[in-house]
């Protein structure tokens, strides 16, 4: 599967950036993935689920962390959203690299698709190259209150998040 990642410089240490990542509610704040967090644990652990709402969607579905090391990864994997073409599991993978000045995040999506959803995976992939860096830009913001943060891609050519 196709996957978009992009990173940021935010001007704030690994542990308050991967304390603020490990609470889901707070990717309502930022990302344009969740719309609303409802219920689950503050802090992330392994294993843990939450009940959350994806944008477009009525019903209420799972986002579960697969992977927790403190202060360098975190990831979420959300249930399979099933649409008349297929299911769709997006996973949001962060990295974090202290730096002297701050933190680089790096943010990587993967949309796991299944059934005719492959067939629309350009368009999907299409989409989070066009929404990451924004989003990365807002939470860098957030975080720092830069007005303007530098949003690049893991491989260093500008605002357009790569692609594998």
């Amino acid at each position: 599967m196709p996957h978009v990642s992009a990173n940021v410089h935010v001007s704030r240490p690994a542990d308050e950036i991967f304390s603020f990542l490990r609470d889901p509610r707070n990717l309502a704040v930022w990302s344009s993935s969740i719309d609303q967090v409802i219920e689950g644990p503050i802090s992330t652990e392994l294993g843990d689920e939450y009940t959350c709402k994806f944008p477009g969607r009525r019903r209420m579905h799972r986002l579960t962390c697969t992977a927790s090391t403190p202060v360098e990864y975190l990831a979420f994997r959300g249930a399979r959203m099933w649409t008349p073409l297929g299911r769709h599991s997006p996973e949001l993978e962060f990295r974090l690299s202290p730096s002297r000045k701050g933190t680089m995040v790096t943010v990587s999506v993967k949309p796991h698709l299944d059934g005719g959803m492959i067939i629309l995976a350009p368009f999907v992939t299409m989409a989070w190259r066009r929404d990451l860096p924004v989003e990365l830009r807002c939470l860098a913001e957030l975080l720092s209150g830069e007005d303007r943060p530098d949003a690049d891609t893991a491989d260093g050519q500008g605002a357009a998040p790569s692609v594998g």
